[in-house]
């Protein structure tokens, strides 16, 4: 299948594969999950199986995300001092 394409569509095939191939990585990034490199790590082992894929994409949906990451910036609220 992969030998009968011309450049033109081999040049866009790649670019789509890698695009699927780390959509879990991208996901795992943008939630900030606590351990990114194991959704890496299973999606680049598990990309030509398709179903290790599946597990990646699990992962990155459902792992714990870094809470220190997530507070908000600006935590300046009204202070209470009282006097003693």
């Amino acid at each position: 299948m992969l030998a009968n394409l011309t450049p033109l569509e081999l040049l866009v095939f790649v670019p789509v594969a890698l695009i699927i191939l780390f959509v879990p990585s991208i996901i795992a990034y943008r939630r900030k999950v606590e351990r990114l490199w194991l959704v890496v790590v299973v999606s680049l082992i598990g990309g030509g199986t398709g179903l290790l894929w599946f597990v990646a994409l699990y992962m990155a949906m459902t792992m714990r995300t870094r809470t220190a990451d997530l507070a908000p910036l600006n935590t300046s609220g009204p202070r209470i001092v009282t006097e003693g």
